[in-house]
């Protein structure tokens, strides 16, 4: 048929070819091209730049990455102008020429407006500054007719104004008013609460830190309170402006939920017996011995030393032994202490 006659023509399958060869020259290029612009294949490690000089990391690793400032923040203890952070993570494979997001430290401290406190409550003190990045240094009482009215503020003892600059973390002073009633305020309960809580929780109470100690180190956000004296009681009341020394123990290396267990069984324990009308003696050895206890223990996570660690007792004044129940555990020797022991003993290490 002459409508298929062209197949029988050389020039044909000549041009046939050489289209055939253009496309797959174009698809060849193309791809090539892609693949030198996206550089498909070739990754990079990222290099661990935090703590680095960001003017010195952007020179060394130019040729590999782009780099993107997101932020400025002053980091109390930490390089000026280092790199805080960055993304992608350290270790990440990106390819060349990637952007890498990062967050430095500032040059100078975050600077911020001190906040006008005068005859505001102690309460509302606290939030303010809090708001505006401060917090509480400590609480200075003297006579004045308003309880816990703010007389004053203060920075490194002097007189700090409203709307001074003030760097961002700075611990301010508060003049504050003993009011003319009861002068005295009840301790709070800082065992197993974290380290900045515990803080918080005094200064609401009108009362200042003492001494800090930390039996064991790491992040603020597992350090817990362990001890704390005064020892707390809800019938103990101390003046107001009273110190508080606390000691700090790490959750983990402290079993915290062991030691509430304990508490608690020792709260439901005297309420049973206040219900079943023991004497108020027999209340208060129970309560002592617990407390005793739970200054004492270790509450280690170690099982060997839980269980030599539950078997303790000491004696009261009177020679009677006050000793925990705890029957399973009488393998071990138990040492009787003297009741009526100086309390500053259950704080040594």
């Amino acid at each position: 048929m002459k409508v298929f006659r062209f197949l029988k023509d050389k020039w044909f399958y000549i041009s046939l070819i050489i289209m055939v060869l253009v496309v797959v020259g174009v698809f060849e290029l193309t791809f090539a091209g892609l693949s030198r612009f996206t550089r498909h294949g070739t990754e990079f490690s990222v290099p661990d730049m935090v703590g680095m000089n960001y003017e010195e990391a952007t020179e060394v690793y130019k040729d590999e990455f782009t780099f993107i400032l997101l932020d400025s923040i002053y980091v109390k203890g930490f390089p000026d102008g280092a790199v805080y952070q960055q993304n992608p993570l350290p270790g990440a494979k990106v390819k060349k020429g990637r952007n890498i997001y990062i967050i430095r430290t500032s040059i100078a401290p975050e600077v911020v407006k001190m906040p006008n406190l005068r005859n505001l409550s102690l309460r509302q003190a606290m939030v303010s500054l809090n708001i505006a990045g401060l917090k509480v240094d400590k609480l200075e009482y003297i006579d004045y007719f308003a309880r816990n009215a703010v007389i004053e503020q203060m920075l490194n003892g002097e007189v700090i104004e409203p709307k001074e600059d003030v760097i961002k973390g700075s611990a301010i002073t508060l003049i504050v008013g003993l009011g003319n009633g009861d002068k005295t305020t009840n301790l709070p309960d800082l065992v197993g609460a974290n380290i900045s809580v515990a803080k918080e929780m005094i200064n609401k109470a009108s009362l200042n830190i003492g001494n800090e100690i930390f039996i064991d180190y790491g992040d603020d956000e597992h350090l817990f309170v362990s001890r704390m004296d005064p020892y707390y009681s809800p019938d103990v009341t101390v003046p107001l402006g009273s110190t508080v020394n606390v000691w700090y123990r790490s959750d983990e290396d402290y079993d915290l939920d062991w030691y509430n267990q304990e508490k608690a069984r020792r709260d439901s324990m005297v309420e049973a017996w206040r219900l079943k009308r023991y004497s108020t003696d027999t209340i208060k050895y129970l309560i002592d011995s617990f407390n005793y206890i739970l200054r004492n223990r270790s509450f280690s996570y170690d099982s060997l030393k839980r269980i030599k660690d539950k078997h303790m007792s000491y004696r009261n004044s009177t020679g009677d032994i006050i000793e925990m129940d705890y029957p399973e555990y009488n393998i071990f020797d138990t040492e009787d202490v003297d009741y009526n022991i100086d309390t500053s003993y259950f704080y040594d290490e």
